[in-house]
């Protein structure tokens, strides 16, 4: 399945912004303050001990306060591309040390833990195919109690294109167009998508908002 690339001006990003206004704003740690950045590799260190007390909406929300976050989440990764064609071409272990390069960098990459579950079992890895399972459900978890994508006010939140390209992906569903709508209360990617067993095409939005924001700060630096 094939997701276009967004390639989005600082002009536009700005605007729309401007239209959420101050309704992202909320109390909390600023990013990139020294007592988030601790938080996030502490939850890392809990998520990598398959802790059975993670609570993946922090996880998620302190990874997009770190120093850390990139809002691709993997589209920019050294590796990524590599793992895919490596189990394309069925060479597992070699998807492994590719997904090995891509956590070393992002280990909040759902598409990488999604490629290791496929390349772990495939190499009888059973350990790592477990870390990565339990990765790839927590974090689809978070994502489905965020709301159900019917409409903007329903939206997903997800929190990087990568997140939301995994989300699709292991949902099974064909993009068939892709735009950017905001009001008021956020800033969304509204995916036009197919069910491939049923042949049912409906829209899906996802609030991608923090990812807006974070991007925005970036570009101003």
């Amino acid at each position: 399945m094939a997701i276009r690339n967004r390639k989005f001006s600082r002009g536009l990003v700005l605007l729309a912004l401007a239209a959420v206004g101050t309704a992202c704003s909320g109390p909390g740690v600023q990013p990139g303050s020294p007592v988030q950045q601790s938080e996030y590799q502490r939850l890392v260190a809990e998520a990598k001990q398959l802790s059975f007390t993670l609570d993946f909406d922090q996880l998620r929300r302190a990874y997009v306060a770190s120093p850390q976050y990139n809002p691709n989440g993997g589209d920019k990764l050294s590796g990524l591309s590599d793992a895919y064609d490596a189990v394309e071409r069925g060479e597992f272990d070699q998807c492994l040390s590719d997904i090995d390069t891509v956590l070393a960098q992002n280990y909040m990459s759902l598409e990488a833990h999604m490629i290791g579950v496929v390349c772990s079992a495939r190499s009888g890895k059973l350990e790592g195919e477990d870390r990565h399972r339990y990765m790839v459900d927590g974090l689809m978890a978070s994502i489905e109690q965020s709301g159900d994508g019917r409409t903007q006010d329903s939206a997903y939140r997800t929190i990087s294109t990568s997140e939301l390209r995994g989300f699709l992906r292991l949902k099974g569903l064909q993009v068939l167009d892709q735009s950017i709508v905001y009001d008021k209360k956020g800033i969304y990617d509204k995916m036009q998508v197919r069910d491939p067993e049923s042949g049912k095409e409906y829209p899906l939005y996802f609030n991608v908002s923090q990812q807006f924001a974070r991007a925005a700060d970036v570009a101003e630096e």
